[in-house]
């Protein structure tokens, strides 16, 4: 993947590019829907820039570990997240189910479709990146023990 570093440089600054024009496109029309539609638009590329960057980060460069009790915040915090997004998918789906309304559906697809990434997101990082990056003192006392010529013997 580090022959892509240069290309994910590239494309974090087009999405960052991409995400200001359509703020300043939104700020200059008074329609609501399609303001705040751009307005979204301009927030996920000027997200995908950060993912961009965060990439290049990650290949660059070592990445900190995480202790217990971050990794505890972080499980909590996501696990209240996933409850909200289930909640928040179920009410979109609802809405879109009851609506009359093209433009009112547009949306509401939109809302979906983010919210079910959401959550996806939300599960696999509970589920994969965080334990991996994360180093408990279990762990630290396996390291320093498990290959141990001294380990269970008297001066050790």
């Amino acid at each position: 993947m580090e022959g892509y570093l240069d290309l994910f440089r590239e494309m974090a600054r087009r999405e960052k590019e991409y995400s200001e024009a359509l703020q300043n496109l939104g700020n200059r029309i008074a329609h609501p829907t399609l303001r705040a539609i751009f307005i979204a638009i301009a927030n996920d590329s000027l997200k995908h820039s950060k993912l961009y960057e965060a990439i290049v980060e990650l290949l660059s460069n070592p990445q900190p570990i995480l202790s217990e009790t971050e990794l505890e915040a972080i499980f909590k915090e996501i696990e209240r997240h996933i409850e909200t997004e289930v909640r928040m998918i179920e009410v979109a789906k609802k809405a879109l189910q009851e609506s009359d309304d093209a433009r009112v559906k547009l949306v509401l697809s939109a809302i979906l479709s983010d919210e079910v990434e959401h959550h996806k997101v939300l599960v696999d990082i509970r589920d994969n990146l965080a334990k991996k990056e994360a180093v408990t003192e279990e762990d630290i006392w396996d390291l320093i023990w498990r290959n141990s010529p001294w380990h269970g013997t008297p001066g050790g």
